[in-house]
């Protein structure tokens, strides 16, 4: 089975017969399975080696000393964490398992091989992490400046197009295994309030979400509610089509 991350970096530019193989083989070994609701790696603890996410989610947040926990992103299946771990001596954030995942550890030598022996590798996974920062930057915005309303939205529409990426969607229905709470400790609003908005979402036809699937009934709408432009997450698509281009591919 080609792993999600091929799906990914194939989005940055053709890969090779040979380096996708490589891939496979790589994502085939040293796999594990961790349990939901259970920490990977912890604020404090030293750097580990750098892991691929096969199948799951998982989450990066950080703790104040009482207790409170803001999330800061959304790992899905096909993401590495942390690619530049080996640079710090401890982490300064920790790793959960949202859902129970499937991993595998990176040999040291990895970018080493893919500098190597597959440019066309390397120049995808800093394309990778050049739209991961973009993600941050953009979650950055939807907090300082989106309603709460434009956040639920805009974060729906990522998660979305994310998996999609990844061919993790079918059609309009997607994974979405965040609980209320957990939606408030990511776009700093209260419990109650994302209930409010996520009702508001559903009541005007939207989206709709039950047993941890999101269906995206109408996709230019909830675009233009959460002033979503997909760019940040192609910036270096070979096509560099902006979202308005790239439309058609969406209609079912």
């Amino acid at each position: 089975m080609t792993p999600h991350i091929t799906h990914k970096l194939r989005a940055f530019g053709e890969l090779e017969d040979a380096t996708e193989q490589w891939l496979e083989t790589l994502a085939a070994r040293n796999i594990r399975y961790i349990e939901a609701r259970t920490d990977l790696l912890r604020q404090g603890d030293g750097t580990g080696p750098l892991h691929l996410l096969l199948k799951g989610w998982a989450i990066r947040y950080k703790t104040l000393e009482d207790g409170r926990r803001q999330i800061l992103s959304v790992l899905l299946p096909g993401d590495l964490f942390d690619i530049n771990g080996h640079l710090a001596k401890a982490m300064d954030h920790s790793i959960a398992a949202l859902t129970g995942v499937s991993l595998t550890t990176l040999d040291d030598d990895f970018l080493d091989i893919a500098r190597r022996e597959h440019p066309e590798l390397e120049n995808a996974l800093w394309c990778d992490m050049h739209v991961s920062a973009a993600i941050q930057r953009e979650l950055s915005t939807s907090l300082g400046q989106r309603t709460a309303r434009e956040r639920l939205a805009h974060l729906m529409c990522e998660l979305y197009t994310r998996q999609r990426g990844s061919r993790l969607t079918q059609g309009w229905d997607c994974a979405f295994h965040l609980t209320q709470s957990e939606l408030s400790e990511l776009l700093g609003m209260t419990p109650v309030y994302v209930n409010r908005t996520l009702q508001d979402l559903r009541r005007e036809g939207l989206i709709q979400l039950e047993h941890k699937m999101l269906t995206i009934l109408d996709w230019p709408q909830l675009k233009s509610v959460a002033l979503f432009d997909s760019g940040y997450l192609r910036i270096c698509d070979d096509d560099g089509q902006s979202d308005s281009k790239q439309e058609s591919q969406y209609a079912l």
